[in-house]
């Protein structure tokens, strides 16, 4: 799967937790913080947004740090 593919794929996920809004939000401030472009993501850039979703406080009291482990995994996994 390509990386925009695979990010589409986490906001459903979250979408699912947080409703359409939040998830969209969530995902936003992790790709800004990992300084990632809208355009043209790559696999390195896919992967530091994953990580910083996984240290994102709501992510981590809404679904769990057991979960967000699992899924930081399977997220990953995703584009490889």
């Amino acid at each position: 799967m390509k990386p925009h593919e695979a990010l589409n794929q986490i906001l459903k996920d979250l979408s699912l937790s947080f409703g359409d809004g939040l998830a969209a939000r969530i995902v936003m401030k992790a790709r800004s913080d990992a300084q990632a472009p809208i355009i043209g993501l790559d696999e390195v850039q896919y992967t530091e947004i994953v990580r910083v979703l996984c240290r994102d406080l709501r992510v981590i009291g809404m679904l769990g740090e057991l979960t967000v482990g699992e899924k930081q995994s399977q997220w990953e996994k995703l584009v490889s």
